[in-house]
């Protein structure tokens, strides 16, 4: 299969009209430049023979750079396909930045499977970018994307979205509390650059709704010594997978995602899960923040909370251990708290963690 042809707006574009199209779009000025050159490099990309450039997000160490093979793309967007029911002239919406796998795979689904796709930026409200009487049979996008559009017009949301598909960073409780009763199908991905997006699948929301996630296709797992999740993909040219994500296995096709082994804090003979931390905490603590880990004397490691304000430190710590005690069992409380004016992040937006 050849990436040559691509469906956008409703008018399909053919070899170097493809290029074209991206080279109008930024000189409109309509929507960030370099977001769309990154769109035009990755069409580049997938319209040549040598595969398709990628990295990962660099949360937890230097970014490592992938040359995804056109069979391993093909076989992802099929996959895809067939787990959200994707037919050729569904409309989707693009509106991830592209330096990043997810948003990369995003177009070469449209590519592959002959989608109509509709481009919104990623830096300006999603819903701003839409036409009222549109409606996307699919969309990709990260958990606070999504957050903000629910606060903007959650009416809207239902109207112009049958799916969406989360990734990039976990799902606050806020945020699943909000999911519950959507009409919307929303449904949260596992995967990586290395396993070319998405391999199983969580449904957040609906009578489906889980506590697990679903391996798609032939995919299947198992877990290493440490506890950490091994993925199978025979669909792929890398057929097996080594994660650093500790997991709970159900059986070899459902795993319950409990954090990072680099991250889990033992703490007093207990395992702390920062991330799990942060679900519960994320619309609690009215700033941006993230838990992590500190040799104690007593405990081995205790939890360390790091928050950014610009607001006076002495004044930050009382509101926010008087926000935990009331959220936070007495073993996960932080022994510290860091206030910094800024968190340091990765290009695609997650928090570095220290």
């Amino acid at each position: 299969m050849n990436f040559d042809r691509i469906t956008v707006d409703g008018r399909t574009l053919l070899g170097a009209e493809i290029i074209g199209y991206f080279d109008d779009l930024i000189a409109s000025q309509r929507m960030d430049a370099a977001w769309v050159d990154r769109l035009r490099s990755t069409a580049r990309d997938l319209m040549a023979a040598q595969g398709l450039s990628a990295k990962t997000s660099g949360t937890t160490g230097p970014p490592k750079l992938f040359t995804i093979p056109h069979s391993d793309l093909l076989a992802s967007a099929e996959l895809t396909g067939l787990a959200f029911n994707l037919r050729p002239g569904d409309r989707v919406l693009h509106c991830l930045p592209c330096e990043y796998v997810a948003g990369k795979l995003m177009l070469a689904r449209a590519f592959a499977l002959g989608l109509d796709i509709h481009f919104a930026d990623p830096r300006s409200r999603s819903l701003d970018g839409l036409d009222r009487t549109d409606r996307s049979a699919f969309a990709a996008m990260i958990p606070m994307q999504l957050h903000r559009m629910l606060q903007e017009d959650r009416a809207r949301v239902e109207q112009q979205f049958a799916t969406i598909l989360l990734g990039g960073g976990p799902v606050s409780t806020l945020l699943a509390e909000a999911l519950i009763d959507l009409r919307t199908n929303v449904v949260l991905g596992y995967g990586s650059t290395e396993t070319v997006t998405h391999v199983a699948l969580r449904q957040l929301n609906g009578p489906q709704r889980s506590d697990h996630f679903t391996a798609i296709g032939d995919i299947h797992f198992s877990r290493d010594p440490r506890g950490c999740l091994v993925v199978y993909t025979p669909h792929l040219t890398t057929t097996q997978h080594v994660t650093n994500d500790l997991v709970e296995l159900v059986d070899d096709t459902h795993f319950r995602w409990l954090g990072r082994y680099d991250n889990v804090i033992l703490s007093g003979g207990k395992k702390i899960f920062p991330e799990q931390l942060e679900a519960r905490t994320d619309g609690v603590i009215p700033y941006p923040h993230f838990f992590g880990r500190t040799d104690d004397p007593v405990l081995g490691q205790a939890v360390v909370l790091t928050v950014e304000t610009g607001r006076p430190q002495q004044e930050v710590v009382p509101e926010v251990m008087d926000l935990l005690l009331h959220t936070l069992n007495l073993h996960e409380m932080p022994r510290r708290i860091i206030v910094l004016p800024r968190i340091e992040r990765t290009g695609s937006g997650k928090i570095k963690r220290v």
